[in-house]
């Protein structure tokens, strides 16, 4: 599991908080924090620590899959 993973979101940002998380796991996964087999959180787990909507993660790991930087079960 991916538990050196550090979100921080800027809730004043214009940027909508799905693209940061997006952002935020992609330069992680780029930088080498999350090696290639890593196991994220599931999006519940990942939303409820990050204080938002289950929606907002799931469409993060959403992009993500579609810019094939995570595989999805």
């Amino acid at each position: 599991m991916a538990s050196d993973l550090q979100i921080q979101l800027d809730r004043t940002a214009k940027r909508p908080l799905t693209e940061q998380i997006f952002e935020s796991i992609s330069r992680a996964i780029e930088s080498g924090l999350l090696e290639s087999g890593t196991r994220l959180p599931s999006w519940k787990d990942l939303a409820s620590q990050l204080g938002v909507a289950r929606g907002t993660v799931k469409a993060a790991y959403e992009l993500l899959n579609d810019s094939q930087m995570i595989e999805t079960f």
